[in-house]
């Protein structure tokens, strides 16, 4: 008796005892989870590729979501800044040190930890 007719006779006794292993043996099984690795695996329709993109997505949304709560809040300093002069000044002498003539100004840094 040849090797492959050893070999066809013990698959076909696994078959015969169990559904799982005929399942599994399956010519349309086996296709199938052909099929499904090259989908999963092929450099187009990567898994890893597909989930890096989602993660792109999902970091890009957070971004846009900061930078719009960011312009709402330069729009409402903008405005507060513009509609009243002792808010612009005091902020002008809080930032960028302006001073009037004859004043004089000192700068007292504190210690960081």
């Amino acid at each position: 008796m040849s090797v492959f007719k050893k070999a066809k006779e013990k698959i076909s006794e696994l078959k015969a005892k169990s559904t799982v292993v005929r399942v599994l043996l399956n010519r349309y099984f086996i296709a199938l989870l052909v099929f499904v690795l090259l989908i999963l695996f092929n450099s187009r329709t990567s898994l890893h590729q597909m989930l890096q993109s989602m993660n792109t997505i999902r970091r890009q949304k957070q971004q846009e979501l900061y930078y719009k709560q960011a312009i709402k809040t330069t729009d409402e300093r903008i405005k507060q800044l513009t509609s009243n002069k002792d808010t612009l000044e005091m902020f002008a002498r809080e930032n960028y040190y302006f001073q009037e003539d004859g004043e004089d100004v000192f700068i007292v840094e504190h210690e960081k930890e």
